[in-house]
């Protein structure tokens, strides 16, 4: 933890009798920072002990003063109490000295704890349904999942990212009646993701008028799970193709993961998962199906269906097996799931079936919901037909970014590999921006504003502050003396800085990485603010240029690991 708020966390937490981790959630930054760098209201503490909030301030005050005239080692400077505040000015040499040390020492690796040390996540994100293209809409699950999976990782956790590509199920019934209707073999090879979206959405239009099409479907799921060779042999095809787009895809994103197994690999597991449940007592028939009930005194939650009528598997079956096999693999700390909200309901009853099998481990599972996408007020909806292609999104948001850059920038190098950084990480940003939670409606306009609470706007105050050090034109000097820094705009970013070690925390336990979009936001306006406010390079003043220049260095390498985070890239010029 910070140590100058450590000591401001436990001299307050003995004058005020409270808890450190109570008090600790009451520390804020003043408005008005000429009265100090941190403050902690006793609104709270007054209504306990039916006091005035200004008298307790005023008290808790000078009982902390009077330690601090006492103590030589203090960090603190000054205490006093302004309303119903007790306000902290720090001793702001040292902690600027203390902050830039930190950044110097622990480089690239500044904000991490390591407190995943010794601990795996396994992390299942993406998993797209191969029966469909990779639209806008498969961006959420694929940015926070990946995301959340460089957290952990930088936080020292053994990650394992896992693609449960969606290669089985009524959507691939669906389309393989289609096909078995409509396709046209030469067309589909030779344009295999359009063709066959295409084809998805005739059946989807026609099933609505036409119910003999959806038996057909699920005649066409029972073949493939009896391996009727001609279904098996389509059934491959289009996986193969629908793997080959994803892959793609990820190249551009620059996604990595560990694992790929899809939902036909646990299909196959059916008959064992269902001898477990029998073996435990907790597998019924009801009306040719096999349950699982999941009722107790705390929830009324649906059961939890293992086979359905035909004989086939589930999505909760094939989930169990996945989630089986997973922990069996690799003895999991985490188990993370990253999908829409929708599924809520679906995995609150894949944990409870495992909990009662009496697993210990079903507590280590999580699901990271998250809301749903539109397109500029339009929900996105590939059955309807309104599908908008995330490549044709990502090169979009290149070509903006190239007009813009010609436009401000014409004579910039590598003009074309920016703009794909910056175009690209701007969609990124745009997702993980947002509390996982909240539904997000996408206006490609606003996501490439170089100057609102976008990535560019991160981007771009990354590259000035690499500007600055280009124009410096020597090395970083890391003993440069801390004592010519001071100032609110220069205190303001050392605090900011200082911060991030807590947002990486936060966003690893809360599975959000929201917190780091909205730390970057926050670092980029205050770093910018000192650029408007004060001189880096002063003429004729080399160590108070040499102060700066490391706390401009600082900046950098923060945003830089921020930035990366999120899976995103930090050019060094825009």
């Amino acid at each position: 933890m910070n140590p100058f708020v450590d000591e401001i966390v436990q001299r307050a937490a003995a004058a005020m009798a409270l808890p450190e981790d109570a008090v600790r959630s009451l520390v804020s930054v003043p408005p008005d920072e000429s009265l100090g760098d941190y403050a902690i209201p006793c609104f709270s503490l007054a209504k306990e002990r039916k006091q005035n909030p200004t008298a307790i301030a005023g008290d808790v005050a000078r009982e902390i003063s009077e330690g601090i005239d006492r103590s030589d080692t203090s960090r603190i400077g000054q205490v006093q109490a302004v309303g119903p505040y007790v306000n902290f000015m720090l001793d702001r040499v040292r902690f600027i000295a203390h902050v830039l040390d930190e950044i110097f020492s622990r480089g690239v690796n500044y904000g991490s704890r390591n407190q995943g040390q010794g601990k795996t996540l396994v992390i299942d994100f993406s998993s797209p349904n191969l029966a469909k293209p990779f639209s806008i809409a498969h961006l959420r699950s694929t940015a926070i999942g990946n995301a959340i999976y460089r957290l952990h990782k930088f936080a020292g956790w053994h990650c394992v990212g896992i693609n449960y590509l969606g290669d089985y199920g009524a959507n691939f019934g669906q389309l393989l009646a289609a096909y078995r209707l409509w396709g046209d073999e030469e067309a589909v090879r030779a344009n295999p993701v359009p063709e066959l979206l295409a084809l998805y959405i005739r059946f989807n239009e026609e099933a609505k008028d036409n119910p003999e099409l959806t038996e057909q479907a699920r005649a066409c799921l029972r073949a493939l799970a009896e391996g009727d060779e001609e279904v098996v042999g389509l059934w491959r095809y289009f996986i193969d193709e629908g793997t080959k787009e994803a892959e793609r895809i990820y190249g551009i994103l620059g996604v990595h993961f560990d694992e790929f197994l899809g939902e036909s690999y646990f299909a196959e597991k059916l008959d064992e998962v269902v001898a477990l449940f029998e073996s435990a007592g907790l597998a019924e028939e009801s009306e040719g199906a096999l349950i699982v009930r999941l009722d107790d005194d705390d929830e009324d939650m649906p059961p939890c269906m293992l086979r359905t009528s035909n004989n086939t598997s589930t999505y909760h079956s094939r989930d169990i097996a996945a989630l089986l096999y997973r922990y069996e693999q690799y003895d999991f700390d985490k188990m993370v799931y990253v999908t829409d909200m929708r599924q809520s309901l679906h995995f609150r009853q894949v944990f409870k079936a495992i909990e009662l099998l009496g697993l210990e481990w079903s507590s280590r599972c999580e699901h990271a919901p998250f809301g749903m996408m539109s397109f500029k007020g339009a929900a996105i909806a590939t059955r309807k037909g309104n599908v908008i292609f995330l490549e044709e999104v990502l090169d979009k948001a290149v070509q903006l970014t190239a007009d813009i850059i010609a436009e401000k920038n014409p004579n910039l190098e590598e003009r074309d590999r920016i703009a794909d950084q910056v175009g690209i990480s701007a969609v990124i940003f745009a997702d993980v921006n947002y509390r996982r939670t909240r539904d997000i409606s996408f206006d490609l306009d606003e996501v490439l504003n170089f100057d609102g609470e976008t990535g560019p706007y991160v981007q771009y105050t990354h590259a000035r502050f690499c500007s600055i050090l280009r124009k410096h034109g020597a090395p970083v000097d890391a003993d440069a003396d801390p004592s010519r820094l001071g100032e609110v705009a220069e205190m303001r970013v050392a605090r900011q800085l200082a911060e991030f070690p807590v947002s990486v925390e936060r966003a690893c336990e809360e599975n959000e990485p929201s917190y780091i979009a909205s730390y970057l936001i926050d670092l980029a306006t205050v770093a910018n603010r000192f650029y408007n406010e004060l001189p880096v390079l002063v003429a004729e003043d080399d160590e108070l240029t040499a102060a700066r220049v490391r706390l401009v260095d600082g900046v950098g390498q923060v945003l830089r690991s921020g930035l990366s985070l999120l899976g995103m890239k930090a050019p060094q010029e825009m």
